[in-house]
């Protein structure tokens, strides 16, 4: 459709070939979006996940590259995560900058290398908030510390 739109918007443009896939170049070398989704969930390592219902997790020794782990009690589903009693959320990353969609009322408490960077204040419905927006890529450990009810859809790096 994009391509007929092009063509459409200017009949002399000259296009690529149709190749049937995305553009990896464009995330080369940075984590790739991460849904918090027990159909979609990709690099999660820690505590097996307890569909449906709260369950206590334990983050492991420790999180690779691209990897996430859950800590405290959380509520998994197939569309989010739901922060429960001392609910902690890790992931190492490499990007420039880190996004979260998150839903719900209540604070968020960010961390980076286990130093706290900010206080997101989250309010109503899945919104995306930034929680590092850093000069220059980098690799990181990002935890997140939500209130009780704080739902969290997906990570987004830039």
């Amino acid at each position: 459709m994009i391509r007929t739109l092009l063509r459409q918007a200017d009949p002399g443009v000259k296009l690529p070939p149709r190749t049937g896939r995305g553009n990896d170049r464009l995330t080369a070398g940075r984590t790739p979006e991460t849904f918090l989704s027990t159909l979609r969930l990709r690099g999660y390592t820690g505590t097996p996940l307890t569909l449906g219902r709260p369950a206590a997790y334990r983050f492991p020794a420790a999180i690779p590259l691209n990897g996430l782990s859950l800590d405290g009690t959380w509520t998994t589903a197939y569309e989010q995560f739901t922060a429960g009693d001392n609910a902690r959320l890790a992931i190492t990353y490499r990007a420039k900058n880190a996004n979260l969609v998150l839903a719900g009322e209540g604070r968020v408490t960010v961390f980076l290398d286990g130093k706290k960077t900010k206080t997101i204040q989250v309010h109503g419905t899945p919104t995306l908030y930034r929680l590092t927006d850093d000069d220059h890529p980098r690799k990181g450990r990002l935890e997140i510390r939500p209130a009780p009810g704080i739902q969290a859809f997906a990570f987004t790096f830039g």
